[in-house]
């Protein structure tokens, strides 16, 4: 590559975060939601942190200890590194603009919008993101402290950007990050960790899914919440059954304005084919089995294998991926065999709010 390209690539990159990044309006104040308050971006772009509030911002995103000091050290600022700092503010005003108080509609970045940084920015380009969340952290937190939202909640919730360093390490062999766009919801306030499970406000969309749950199910336009999976240890049936009882007491003191009485999930977690590989009483078997399918059955090899091998898209070499577990061997065996795993849509029904609840 000559150098020529790589600052052309750099130079594309930057114009599209200045030019395109984000979802929705970037007007200097949104519109007042629900809550009765203007949910649109800070009106004063944030000021550059100072080395100790770096820090303790990246304490409370739990960055791990193997990517702490190059992230702080790769921080741009105004005098340092201009281009980069006036490319984090745009995203940052992007990331807040859309107003999802009232409704959780608006669409979060493509990859088009916030694409990854050229490999040519190194080290400050493979954590820019977790530059935006660090700059963005203030902002995130007032939201969830207006609405509530308990300590523990929004310390569990923002403790997923460190977790996506983890898997970036486990899948790249360097530091970096590139779940720019899943973290959207998250400092928007669409998603949080209740327990075992994350829950995320949405709107059903049944073309999107490629059909209707069906009568019993949710509805085209619903408030559902939508059910996730963190890759950090068993989902047992106990873990999962207790995130599920409190997620509708949750959002009902937070979100008054949006009932919901169904959750989805779209998972290679859903795909029945595990069944034939694994017992009755597994962990996958057991939690799949609360939901009802529907919809598209796209493929998800890649989607499987990464979250299980954290191998990147398109990498894997099954001839060399470990063996090591009943997953593992399974995983690997429908693959080799010409066969593919799902992504799977389903729903369930959540349990009543309980009084007091």
């Amino acid at each position: 590559m000559t150098r020529t390209t790589t600052a052309a690539e750099v130079l594309t990159w930057l114009d599209t975060l200045h030019g395109g990044a984000g979802a929705g309006p970037t007007a200097e104040a949104g519109p007042v939601g629900a809550e009765g308050r203007h949910a649109g971006p800070p009106e004063v772009p944030p000021e550059p942190p100072s080395a100790d509030g770096l820090r303790h911002r990246a304490e409370l995103l739990d960055l791990p200890a193997s990517d702490r000091d190059r992230v702080l050290a790769t921080f741009p600022d105004p005098e340092r590194a201009p281009e980069l700092w006036r490319a984090l503010g745009r995203c940052h005003r992007s990331l807040f603009a859309p107003d999802v108080s009232a409704a959780p509609t608006a669409p979060v970045p493509t990859r088009s919008d916030w694409p990854d940084a050229p490999a040519a920015l190194g080290e400050a380009g493979r954590y820019f993101y977790v530059h935006l969340c660090l700059l963005a952290l203030p902002a995130a937190l007032e939201r969830q402290r207006r609405l509530g939202v308990p300590p523990e909640v929004v310390a569990a919730t923002f403790a997923d950007v460190g977790a996506k360093l983890v898997t970036y390490r486990l899948a790249h062999r360097t530091g970096g990050f590139d779940r720019q766009r899943w973290v959207v919801r998250h400092f928007r306030g669409t998603l949080f960790r209740l327990g075992r499970l994350q829950f995320e406000r949405l709107t059903l969309d049944t073309r999107a899914l490629g059909g209707a749950p069906g009568p019993d199910g949710p509805a085209e336009g619903d408030r559902v919440l939508g059910v996730h999976i963190p890759a950090d240890g068993p989902f047992t049936p106990e873990r999962c059954e207790e995130s599920l009882r409190a997620a509708p007491g949750f959002f009902a003191r937070h979100f008054p304005q949006e009932p919901v009485r169904h959750g989805t999930c779209s998972s290679w977690l859903l795909d029945r084919q595990l069944a034939d590989h694994l017992t009755p009483e597994s962990n996958i078997v057991r939690f799949q089995e609360r939901f009802t399918p529907f919809g598209a059955r796209p493929v998800g090899d890649d989607d499987i294998l990464e979250f299980v091998f954290h191998t990147p898209p398109g990498t894997a070499d099954l001839e060399r991926l470990p063996r090591s577990t009943t997953l593992h061997q399974a995983v690997v065996d429908h693959l080799r065999s010409g066969h593919h795993w799902r992504s799977v849509h389903g729903w369930l029904p959540l349990p009543p709010v309980t009084p007091g609840g």
